[in-house]
């Protein structure tokens, strides 16, 4: 009886050493082809595949305020240390979650915010630069004759006022001496009016002499007017004019001083020393280059939306660029839409304003044009260099905890200007980083370059 019941006893003992051997190995093999619980990367792989056909069965337009939180049994997912994975060190980047001390972080990267912006459309554009016809001038001669001397020359900067040059005009010299001849008359003209009034008034001389007097001065005075204006209009002064009688000795009587009518810059120059002046030719042009009009033609079938726009606000933003300064971006406003269609393009002319104070830009230059056309409705947007991509997929970091940022898989839309459209895989007010997420998209991204978890 002792002897079976140590037998038993042994046997017993057999079965309990093999069975935890079984148990032992069953757990080992379990846990080395995944038949345990689903790792956190089974998880946000399934939400990840999940977010992407939620995305595809929304229109274009979807602010992505249903998409998915970050997931709640995060916290509960257990690396193959034993602990939590989001505290594992080396476990960590497997969840996607990087670790980032507050007081690092302010130096390290840019936070935002994922928010609405408002969608735009853009129509894209060719157009030709011109100077702006309100800001130039063609300087004519109002006087017929030779060019005695230039004062300045083209590519030259004026200021209003300022001698462009200097011709000898036989026109007004004869002006000139017609404006003298006419107040000597004038001068003899009073003072006989002035004698005949004075007798007229002692009762000597006739009323009908008085009133000759008179007639006559009236006349000498219109006569005057005229010679006086004349000489205006050559561009001469009041005080210039006054000062006709000292001039006939120097040897400019006859001098016609062209000057400025407008500061600028002096684009064309069609005169020369010994040439002859016509008052039908323009012999400077002076324009004002810190503005200058670029127009484009617009096709029939673009038209719709750019007048729909236009008659709305007036204006719209448009942004230029040209060859010579591709790396610059000129900002631009749209201020007039042609009201007749060319029959044989089918285009209609648009005029953009452009701000050029630093005179880049030159009119005959071919320049790209961008408009930006607002649409009524508002889109969920992100600054664009808050997204990262990795094998074909785009995500951002979004703040988990104070210290933790987890990567969310994104799929995105349209581009505006800095920002992307998201459709979905972040809400609405997420706090994303905007700078500096390449810091940790290397941490996450660490099992690529032979950094993975130690067995």
């Amino acid at each position: 009886m002792k002897n079976k019941t140590v037998s038993l006893i042994t046997k017993n003992k057999t079965l309990l050493i093999a069975a935890a051997v079984f148990l032992v190995l069953g757990i080992f093999l379990g846990r080395k082809l995944n038949f345990s619980t689903p790792s956190i990367l089974e998880v946000h792989a399934d939400m990840t595949a999940r977010n992407e056909d939620e995305a595809h069965g929304q229109d274009e337009h979807s602010t992505g305020e249903d998409a998915p939180q970050i997931p709640s049994d995060l916290e509960k997912m257990m690396c193959e240390h034993g602990i939590g994975i989001v505290d594992c060190d080396n476990c960590r980047f497997e969840a996607g979650v990087v670790k980032l001390d507050p007081s690092l972080a302010a130096s390290l990267i840019e936070k935002g915010f994922a928010g609405d912006i408002d969608r735009t459309t853009k129509l894209k554009l060719t157009g030709q630069m011109q100077l702006d016809r309100t800001k130039a001038v063609d300087v004519v001669s109002t006087g017929g004759g030779r060019v005695e001397r230039l004062e300045k020359l083209l590519g030259e900067k004026v200021r209003e006022g300022d001698i462009l040059a200097v011709i000898h005009s036989a026109d007004l010299g004869q002006a000139k001496a017609d404006f003298l001849e006419v107040q000597a008359e004038l001068e003899l003209a009073q003072a006989t009016f002035k004698r005949e009034q004075g007798l007229y008034e002692k009762k000597i001389t006739s009323q009908a002499e008085y009133q000759n007097a008179l007639n006559e001065l009236k006349t000498i005075q219109a006569s005057y007017s005229a010679a006086d204006k004349k000489l205006q209009l050559f561009g001469l002064t009041a005080e210039q004019i006054a000062g006709i009688k000292d001039e006939k000795e120097n040897g400019e009587f006859a001098y016609l001083v062209l000057r400025a009518p407008q500061g600028g810059t002096i684009i064309t120059q069609n005169i020369s020393v010994g040439k002859m002046a016509d008052t039908t030719e323009t012999l400077y042009t002076i324009a004002d280059l810190s503005n200058v009009w670029v127009w484009c033609d617009v096709y029939e079938k673009d038209l719709a939306i750019l007048h729909k726009q236009f008659v709305h606000d007036k204006s719209l933003q448009a942004m230029v660029r040209v060859k010579a300064f591709d790396s610059i971006t000129f900002e631009g406003v749209v201020d007039f839409v042609g009201n007749v269609m060319d029959e044989h393009t089918r285009t209609v002319k648009m005029r953009v304003q452009v701000k050029n104070t630093e005179e880049k830009l030159r009119p005959g230059m071919f320049a790209d044009v961008e408009v930006a056309i607002p649409l009524a409705e508002r889109t969920l947007a992100v600054p664009q260099t808050a997204v990262m991509s990795d094998a074909g997929k785009h995500f951002v970091f979004q703040q988990w905890k104070n210290d933790l940022w987890i990567r969310r898989d994104v799929v995105t839309g349209k581009k505006y200007s800095e920002f992307i459209e998201i459709i979905s895989g972040i809400p609405h007010g997420a706090t994303i980083v905007t700078g500096g997420a390449f810091m940790l998209k290397s941490d996450v991204l660490r099992e690529k370059m032979g950094a993975g978890c130690a067995d």
